[in-house]
């Protein structure tokens, strides 16, 4: 869906991210079919105040737009998602799960996010991570992303079709095993911890790959879609940037304190693991139904909350949807330091 953008408008303000200094945009709905696209996109980008833009360019024009990135001072970082599944690599879900998959969507599906409708089944069929061809297949991939003319990789897409594990022989297994080394464990809390020990071993290993293939390379990562048996486990990937949702795209919109508890949350979890891990609260907005829609006085309070929290990064998606709603757009350049006005 291509969007109608708004008249750009740059003036000179004064203006200030505060301790941000990884400032992230995801963009997939722009058009960036030829080098002028491109730059809409780089100039919009800097325009609200991101120093970072995750997306595929055209394979042909990726180093073009590194290169107009480079000029406006933003890092380009690949969008490398591992939601492909040829079908005999394909998590096993349970038939009832399998059975909601298939029914109409719900209207307050929420897309690989935080579930309202107990039951909810993510309709994107996933790969299990656990399987050897699978983790090979990616492996290649992210070795050749790697090679790409770009300053880092933006993981996304990795997880589980029912939101919480996988059924097939291979995830199975690990399951018995663990239930034979620790008796009295229940299978559902196994498969959880079976489960997270997948998501993160795989997370890590795409992560080595990519640094092996070039280690000047930086890493971000959205985690997604929404593990329910702990759905911020971010901290434990060896990954530079690491976001996680504190405000997802739909309605029910999360409350601010909400908003403000886990952005809290995921400030103070961020050296856990790994000393030089980088959390950054990721914000969703969407604005291509009225469901879906928060006002900028709204986005000014999401904002200003990960600010005041001393979050050192940030991701936001997505970049065309913000540019759809020029008093949005507004209101994340006021926050972020950046140049946009709105045309009114």
């Amino acid at each position: 869906m291509r969007l109608a953008l708004p008249l750009i408008i740059l003036v000179s303000l004064p203006l200030h991210a505060d301790g941000l200094q990884w400032r992230g945009v995801w963009e997939w709905s722009l058009p960036k079919k030829t080098e002028a696209d491109l730059v809409c996109i780089a100039d919009s980008a800097q325009a609200l105040g991101f120093n970072a833009l995750m997306m595929y360019p055209p394979p042909a024009l990726i180093g073009f737009m590194r290169d107009q990135c480079h000029q406006r001072g933003i890092k380009l970082y690949y969008s490398t998602v591992f939601s492909y599944s040829k079908p005999e690599w394909a998590q096993v879900i349970l038939p009832e799960e399998k059975e909601r998959a298939a029914q109409a969507l719900p209207e307050d599906y929420m897309y690989g996010g935080r579930p309202v409708q107990r039951g909810e089944v993510f309709t994107s069929r996933l790969p299990c991570y656990n399987r050897p061809e699978a983790r090979e297949y990616f492996r290649q991939m992210v070795s050749k992303f790697a090679q790409l003319p770009v300053d880092g990789l933006a993981f996304d897409a990795a997880g589980f079709q029912n939101y919480r594990r996988c059924y097939c022989p291979v995830c199975q297994a690990q399951v018995a095993a663990y239930l034979r080394a620790y008796p009295g464990t229940t299978d559902r809390y196994a498969g959880d911890v079976v489960a997270e020990r997948t998501l993160v071993s795989f997370i890590n290993d795409m992560a080595a790959v990519a640094r092996r293939t070039n280690p000047q390379l930086d890493l971000t990562i959205h985690i997604y879609p929404w593990f329910s048996p702990h759905p911020y486990y971010g901290h434990e990937t060896d990954i530079d940037v690491v976001g996680q949702t504190v405000s997802w795209f739909f309605r029910p919109h999360w409350s601010l304190e909400r908003v403000q508890s886990l952005t809290e949350q995921l400030v103070n979890d961020q050296h856990r693991c790994y000393r030089d891990h980088c959390a950054a609260p990721f914000i969703g907005f969407d604005a291509r139904q009225q469901r879906n829609y928060r006002s900028s006085r709204r986005i000014h309070q999401e904002l200003q909350i990960i600010k005041q929290s001393g979050a050192q990064a940030l991701h936001v998606a997505e970049l065309g949807y913000l540019l759809h709603k020029p008093l949005i757009a507004q209101a994340v350049a006021e926050e972020l330091g950046g140049s946009y006005r709105a045309n009114r």
